[in-house]
């Protein structure tokens, strides 16, 4: 079978909140009872998110991976992408939406003349560190730590 990757839009919101019940089952709608998370995030034309569907998603077949992130303008006027997540099902990996996915958010970047597309994943991240290093993208063991701060 094959994989068919959809930039999600507007129009397009109970796929996401298809996609969110697959990939983030703790998921909750944050705003206000009658708006809706789902749309604001694509109203935002800095956010993007395309979903991995077996077949044709215009088949009402399943998601089997998503991707989603933010284009973000620096101080100097140039755009960096930034990948924030990236899942694919267990049972539907090592068949392509994993890189599929990359290349579509590589492309996204490049059509809005991002100069860098980075993402921050663990060391320890077995999966996932090939297959961005097959991409091209560069590695440095024992880089940079991830720091977060909870705000909510």
């Amino acid at each position: 079978m094959s994989l068919a990757i959809r930039e999600l839009g507007l129009a397009d919101k109970m796929l996401v909140e298809e996609l969110l019940d697959t990939f983030s089952p703790d998921w909750r709608d944050a705003l206000a009872p009658g708006a809706s998370g789902a749309i604001a995030f694509l109203a935002d034309g800095d956010s993007f998110m395309f979903g991995a569907y077996e077949g044709s998603v215009d088949q009402g077949r399943d998601p089997v991976g998503w991707l989603w992130g933010a284009h973000m303008r620096r101080p100097d006027g140039r755009v960096m992408t930034y990948v924030h997540q990236l899942a694919v099902h267990e049972d539907h990996r090592r068949r392509g939406a994993a890189s599929l996915l990359m290349e579509q958010a590589l492309m996204a970047a490049r059509q809005r003349s991002a100069h860098k597309l980075w993402l921050v994943t663990r060391q320890a991240n077995e999966a996932s560190n090939p297959l961005y290093q097959s991409l091209g993208a560069d590695f440095e063991p024992g880089g940079s730590q991830l720091y977060t701060w909870d705000l909510s």
